[in-house]
């Protein structure tokens, strides 16, 4: 199960979906807008809500991460009266929301269908159309299929509009191979990996993020720091997505216990943090390293009853500098 959290008004703009299996990547948009639009319909502002996508899956990882945004409410263009939600599901299913717009191959004149997806393609499908307002709702939700597939021209005319996306407007892009895909688009995404993933490269995509990348370091000289830093670097994180920051301390955890267990450095996943991780499996006993996981899963509970996330680290922070 994989989970795409929307706290406190706030949601990504902009989410690659990466997997083999192009029709399970396209139902999953569907679930993640049938979900979004009838939530958004009914649930208060300040509520918080998750979606959840159906998948099994490893990590989901943004980079520098696509700011979080705050959408203005839009309560005038609620229509009097809810619709049920099997209507709106049904609709979505058959893609005949107005506020859903698929971006996929286009034929050519013989009847089949187009191997890439052009820059006039993106002009017209997208970009001439994100700044109308959505039709029916709070949202408007672009699924560009094959977006592995985008000329590199059609990536670039692309970019704008995920830096500067209209508050309604939300992209999901659908591929198999994210290599094939600019840094600089990868950079405004949320990436959610369906299907088996090495943990080896979770960790390096996670290193790759600022924050994520001094928290070994941090958890090794904890007991040194004070009350102060302990606090700015917890707000910090705070403002992570949850699900690779708690990925992180999972693989921090797992090869911390494994060093302790087994001395040999070569079993470690994180490498690039060795010296952090061996010298916690020195300090920490197994009760600590129990608690650690303890908090972790706790954690992942809080975030569903709007647990603010940099008051859990905090928390976790004091728990370790104490022990």
């Amino acid at each position: 199960m994989k989970g795409i959290s929307i706290p406190d008004h706030r949601i990504h703009h902009a989410y690659l979906v990466i997997g083999q299996e192009e029709d399970l990547l396209r139902q999953m948009a569907k679930d993640f807008v049938v979900r979004l639009f009838h939530k958004s319909k009914k649930e208060e502002p300040e509520k918080q809500f998750s979606l959840a996508l159906e998948a099994e899956s490893t990590e989901a990882r943004p980079d520098s991460y696509s700011d979080m945004v705050e959408p203005e409410e839009r309560l005038n263009s609620y229509s009097d009266k809810e619709e049920p939600e099997d209507s709106l599901s049904l609709r979505i299913e058959k893609e005949e929301h107005p506020d859903l717009i698929f971006v996929d191959y286009q034929e050519k004149e013989n009847g089949e269908k187009k191997s890439s997806i052009s820059i006039d393609q993106i002009r017209q499908e997208v970009k001439g159309t994100v700044d109308i307002s959505p039709k029916e709702g709070q949202y408007k939700v672009y699924v560009l299929c094959h977006s592995d597939k985008m000329t590199v021209e059609a990536q670039n005319a692309l970019l704008k509009t995920l830096e500067e996306a209209p508050e309604h407007v939300i992209m999901i892009l659908l591929c198999e191979n994210e290599n094939k895909l600019l840094d600089t688009v990868l950079s405004r995404v949320v990436r959610v990996y369906v299907g088996d993933m090495p943990i080896e490269k979770q960790w390096k995509l996670l290193q790759e993020i600022p924050a994520l990348r001094a928290l070994p370091t941090f958890l090794k000289e904890i007991a040194h720091k004070k009350q102060e830093e302990m606090q700015k670097y917890a707000e910090e994180l705070g403002q992570l997505d949850g699900q690779e920051l708690y990925c992180f301390l999972d693989i921090i955890l797992r090869d911390v216990l494994c060093y302790k267990s087994t001395k040999d450095h070569h079993l470690l996943y994180g490498q690039s943090a060795r010296e952090s991780i061996t010298a916690m499996a020195e300090k920490y006993s197994y009760w600590t390293l129990g608690q650690w996981g303890e908090y972790i899963e706790r954690y992942k509970e809080g975030r569903a009853v709007n647990v603010a996330q940099n008051y859990q680290i905090l928390d976790f922070f004091l728990f370790l500098s104490n022990t």
